[in-house]
Protein backbone atom coordinates (compact mmCIF):
# COMPACT_ATOMS: atom_id res chain seq x y z
CA UNK A 1 0.00 0.00 0.00
CA UNK A 2 1.22 3.52 -0.79
CA UNK A 3 1.67 5.85 2.14
CA UNK A 4 -1.00 8.56 2.32
CA UNK A 5 -0.09 12.13 1.32
CA UNK A 6 -3.10 13.69 3.07
CA UNK A 7 -1.10 15.09 5.96
CA UNK A 8 1.52 16.70 3.75
CA UNK A 9 1.72 20.25 2.37
CA UNK A 10 -0.36 21.30 -0.61
CA UNK A 11 2.71 21.09 -2.87
CA UNK A 12 2.96 17.35 -2.39
CA UNK A 13 -0.76 16.89 -2.97
CA UNK A 14 -0.43 18.94 -6.16
CA UNK A 15 2.42 16.72 -7.34
CA UNK A 16 0.32 13.65 -6.65
CA UNK A 17 -2.50 15.07 -8.77
CA UNK A 18 -0.12 16.08 -11.56
CA UNK A 19 1.82 12.79 -11.70
CA UNK A 20 -0.46 11.05 -14.23
CA UNK A 21 -0.67 14.25 -16.29
CA UNK A 22 3.07 14.73 -16.78
CA UNK A 23 3.70 11.66 -18.86
CA UNK A 24 5.75 9.68 -16.34
CA UNK A 25 6.68 6.16 -17.26
CA UNK A 26 6.86 2.83 -15.44
CA UNK A 27 10.11 1.03 -16.27
CA UNK A 28 10.66 -2.70 -16.42
CA UNK A 29 12.02 -4.11 -13.14
CA UNK A 30 15.80 -3.92 -13.16
CA UNK A 31 15.90 -2.13 -16.50
CA UNK A 32 18.19 0.75 -17.40
CA UNK A 33 16.53 2.26 -20.51
CA UNK A 34 19.05 2.99 -23.28
CA UNK A 35 16.58 5.17 -25.21
CA UNK A 36 14.83 8.11 -23.53
CA UNK A 37 12.27 10.65 -24.74
CA UNK A 38 11.59 14.10 -23.29
CA UNK A 39 8.77 16.46 -24.23
CA UNK A 40 9.83 19.84 -22.84
CA UNK A 41 8.98 23.53 -23.28
CA UNK A 42 11.28 25.43 -25.64
CA UNK A 43 12.07 29.14 -25.97
CA UNK A 44 14.49 30.75 -28.41
CA UNK A 45 15.64 34.27 -29.23
CA UNK A 46 17.17 34.70 -32.69
CA UNK A 47 19.11 37.86 -33.56
CA UNK A 48 18.58 39.46 -36.94
CA UNK A 49 20.97 37.86 -39.41
CA UNK A 50 21.47 34.80 -37.21
CA UNK A 51 20.50 31.14 -37.63
CA UNK A 52 18.18 29.26 -35.26
CA UNK A 53 20.51 26.51 -33.98
CA UNK A 54 21.60 24.39 -36.96
CA UNK A 55 18.15 24.50 -38.54
CA UNK A 56 19.01 26.59 -41.58
CA UNK A 57 16.32 29.08 -40.49
CA UNK A 58 17.65 32.65 -40.63
CA UNK A 59 15.93 35.79 -39.34
CA UNK A 60 16.60 38.22 -42.19
CA UNK A 61 14.54 41.33 -41.49
CA UNK A 62 11.20 42.77 -40.34
CA UNK A 63 8.71 45.11 -41.97
CA UNK A 64 5.14 46.36 -41.83
CA UNK A 65 3.96 43.09 -43.37
CA UNK A 66 5.74 40.84 -40.85
CA UNK A 67 9.18 39.26 -40.60
CA UNK A 68 11.22 37.76 -43.38
CA UNK A 69 12.93 34.42 -42.80
CA UNK A 70 15.21 32.28 -44.92
CA UNK A 71 14.22 28.60 -44.54
CA UNK A 72 16.45 26.11 -46.36
CA UNK A 73 17.35 28.78 -48.87
CA UNK A 74 13.76 29.89 -49.51
CA UNK A 75 12.29 33.17 -48.30
CA UNK A 76 9.24 33.04 -46.05
CA UNK A 77 7.02 35.79 -44.68
CA UNK A 78 5.87 35.14 -41.10
CA UNK A 79 3.71 36.99 -38.60
CA UNK A 80 3.02 36.71 -34.88
CA UNK A 81 1.48 33.34 -34.08
CA UNK A 82 2.87 31.62 -37.18
CA UNK A 83 4.55 28.24 -36.79
CA UNK A 84 8.17 27.22 -37.22
CA UNK A 85 8.99 23.51 -37.22
CA UNK A 86 12.24 21.63 -37.53
CA UNK A 87 13.61 18.12 -37.08
CA UNK A 88 17.26 17.24 -36.80
CA UNK A 89 20.18 15.96 -34.74
CA UNK A 90 22.10 18.86 -33.15
CA UNK A 91 24.22 16.40 -31.13
CA UNK A 92 25.15 12.82 -32.15
CA UNK A 93 22.80 10.28 -30.60
CA UNK A 94 19.88 12.71 -30.39
CA UNK A 95 16.83 13.55 -32.46
CA UNK A 96 15.10 16.87 -31.81
CA UNK A 97 11.64 17.79 -33.11
CA UNK A 98 10.86 21.49 -32.60
CA UNK A 99 7.28 22.80 -32.81
CA UNK A 100 7.47 26.56 -32.26
CA UNK A 101 5.41 29.73 -32.67
CA UNK A 102 6.53 33.32 -33.18
CA UNK A 103 5.29 35.18 -30.11
CA UNK A 104 6.81 38.59 -30.85
CA UNK A 105 9.66 40.28 -32.68
CA UNK A 106 11.57 43.52 -33.07
CA UNK A 107 13.85 44.82 -35.79
CA UNK A 108 16.71 43.11 -33.98
CA UNK A 109 15.28 39.88 -32.55
CA UNK A 110 12.69 37.15 -33.10
CA UNK A 111 11.21 35.35 -30.07
CA UNK A 112 9.90 31.79 -30.33
CA UNK A 113 8.01 29.61 -27.85
CA UNK A 114 6.82 26.01 -28.17
CA UNK A 115 7.75 22.41 -27.45
CA UNK A 116 10.78 20.23 -28.10
CA UNK A 117 10.50 16.45 -28.39
CA UNK A 118 13.99 15.09 -27.72
CA UNK A 119 15.06 11.46 -28.11
CA UNK A 120 18.41 10.26 -26.77
CA UNK A 121 19.78 6.84 -27.77
CA UNK A 122 22.57 4.65 -26.36
CA UNK A 123 22.02 6.14 -22.91
CA UNK A 124 24.65 5.20 -20.30
CA UNK A 125 24.19 7.47 -17.25
CA UNK A 126 27.27 8.64 -15.35
CA UNK A 127 26.81 10.83 -12.26
CA UNK A 128 28.70 14.13 -12.17
CA UNK A 129 28.37 17.90 -12.29
CA UNK A 130 28.48 19.74 -15.60
CA UNK A 131 31.31 22.29 -15.38
CA UNK A 132 30.73 24.30 -18.57
CA UNK A 133 27.93 26.38 -20.04
CA UNK A 134 25.93 24.23 -22.50
CA UNK A 135 25.05 25.34 -26.00
CA UNK A 136 21.41 24.30 -25.71
CA UNK A 137 19.14 23.53 -22.75
CA UNK A 138 15.52 22.56 -22.14
CA UNK A 139 13.68 22.50 -18.79
CA UNK A 140 10.24 21.18 -17.91
CA UNK A 141 8.08 19.00 -15.63
CA UNK A 142 8.49 15.23 -15.41
CA UNK A 143 6.94 12.41 -13.38
CA UNK A 144 7.98 8.78 -13.02
CA UNK A 145 6.72 5.56 -11.52
CA UNK A 146 9.67 3.34 -10.59
CA UNK A 147 9.01 -0.30 -9.69
CA UNK A 148 10.90 -1.88 -6.83
CA UNK A 149 14.29 -2.86 -8.20
CA UNK A 150 13.96 -0.49 -11.17
CA UNK A 151 15.97 2.56 -12.26
CA UNK A 152 14.95 6.19 -12.33
CA UNK A 153 15.23 6.77 -16.12
CA UNK A 154 18.34 8.63 -17.21
CA UNK A 155 20.08 8.29 -13.84
CA UNK A 156 22.10 5.81 -11.80
CA UNK A 157 19.40 5.79 -9.08
CA UNK A 158 17.31 2.75 -8.21
CA UNK A 159 14.35 2.13 -5.93
CA UNK A 160 15.35 -0.58 -3.46
CA UNK A 161 12.06 -0.57 -1.58
CA UNK A 162 10.00 0.57 1.39
CA UNK A 163 11.63 0.60 4.83
CA UNK A 164 10.78 1.95 8.30
CA UNK A 165 13.01 4.95 7.49
CA UNK A 166 11.28 5.71 4.21
CA UNK A 167 11.84 4.88 0.55
CA UNK A 168 15.34 3.45 0.12
CA UNK A 169 17.30 4.55 -2.94
CA UNK A 170 20.33 2.93 -4.50
CA UNK A 171 23.08 4.48 -6.62
CA UNK A 172 23.55 7.59 -4.47
CA UNK A 173 27.27 7.08 -3.71
CA UNK A 174 27.67 7.72 0.03
CA UNK A 175 24.57 9.94 0.25
CA UNK A 176 21.83 9.23 2.81
CA UNK A 177 19.55 6.79 0.94
CA UNK A 178 16.15 7.26 2.62
CA UNK A 179 13.34 9.59 1.52
CA UNK A 180 9.97 10.32 3.10
CA UNK A 181 6.99 11.72 1.19
CA UNK A 182 7.83 15.27 0.15
CA UNK A 183 11.61 14.79 0.36
CA UNK A 184 13.80 15.88 -2.52
CA UNK A 185 15.78 13.69 -4.91
CA UNK A 186 18.45 15.43 -7.02
CA UNK A 187 20.68 13.82 -9.65
CA UNK A 188 23.00 15.33 -12.25
CA UNK A 189 25.19 13.63 -14.79
CA UNK A 190 25.90 12.64 -18.37
CA UNK A 191 23.53 10.51 -20.46
CA UNK A 192 26.06 10.11 -23.28
CA UNK A 193 28.74 12.26 -24.92
CA UNK A 194 27.38 15.78 -25.28
CA UNK A 195 24.08 15.10 -23.47
CA UNK A 196 23.60 15.96 -19.79
CA UNK A 197 20.66 15.72 -17.40
CA UNK A 198 19.69 17.21 -14.04
CA UNK A 199 16.53 16.10 -12.25
CA UNK A 200 15.13 17.86 -9.18
CA UNK A 201 12.30 15.69 -7.88
CA UNK A 202 10.02 15.22 -4.87
CA UNK A 203 8.85 11.91 -3.46
CA UNK A 204 5.10 11.70 -4.09
CA UNK A 205 4.26 8.12 -3.03
CA UNK A 206 6.10 4.94 -2.18
CA UNK A 207 5.27 1.43 -1.08
CA UNK A 208 6.23 -2.19 -1.48
CA UNK A 209 5.57 -2.09 -5.21
CA UNK A 210 6.76 1.24 -6.58
CA UNK A 211 8.04 4.75 -5.98
CA UNK A 212 6.40 7.78 -7.60
CA UNK A 213 8.27 11.04 -8.04
CA UNK A 214 7.57 14.33 -9.82
CA UNK A 215 9.53 17.51 -10.42
CA UNK A 216 11.72 19.26 -12.98
CA UNK A 217 14.23 17.93 -15.52
CA UNK A 218 16.84 20.00 -17.35
CA UNK A 219 18.40 18.50 -20.46
CA UNK A 220 21.58 20.00 -21.91
CA UNK A 221 22.93 19.36 -25.41
CA UNK A 222 26.51 20.40 -26.03
CA UNK A 223 28.48 19.51 -29.14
Amino acid sequence: MFQSARRWPWLIVALLILTPLLGGCLTRVGATPDRLSYNLPATFTVDRGSVLLDTGIVYESSGDDGIHLLIDGQRALKRRGDSIQWQGSPVPGTEVDLDLRIVWYTDEQMHLVGRALIEVVDVNPIAGVMDAAPELSFTGPVAYGIPQGGHLPGTTLTYIGETDQGAELGGLYNEYPYRQIGDSIVWEGQLRDGVYLRVELRTVQFGSGALRVAGIATLWLDS
